[in-house]
């Protein structure tokens, strides 16, 4: 037995649509995210890391203030709770071009968590898809 489809309206009305975001930045600061390593274009290969950058073993990661303090201004635009505290985990992959085999993330207790963004929907469901 097969469901029939609904229609454009019925979903809208029967539907509350969430969804979450993964977000992936290019940080506008002077420094790395978990180092202070600059971030300038156009310098020679490997002349941008320290041992914290591959995760040699004993290095360890600093957060940059200014990303988070970004973080928690867009997290405020999106009408967003900001956390009291966070945690940054490691999500490991095996990957050619990762030496450290991990990266740094944020998963279930991020800086900013339960906003929304008011969206229009056309009711004859044109737009832009």
């Amino acid at each position: 037995m097969t469901d029939a489809l609904l229609t454009f309206e019925e979903s809208l009305a029967k539907f509350d649509p969430a969804m979450g975001l993964e977000v992936h930045v290019e940080l506008n600061t002077n420094s790395k995210m978990f180092c202070g390593c600059p971030t300038e274009f156009g310098a020679e290969p490997n002349t941008r890391v320290c041992p914290t950058c591959p995760g040699l073993p004993g290095a360890m990661p600093v957060v940059n203030r200014v990303a988070v303090e970004s973080a928690m201004r867009i997290g405020l635009a999106l009408n967003c709770e900001i956390a009291e505290w966070c945690r940054f985990a490691r999500k490991n992959y095996f990957y050619p071009d990762m030496p450290k085999n991990f990266q740094t993330s944020q998963y279930d207790e991020p800086i900013a968590f339960d906003g929304f963004m008011d969206v229009t929907v056309p009711i004859d469901g044109g737009g832009p898809r």
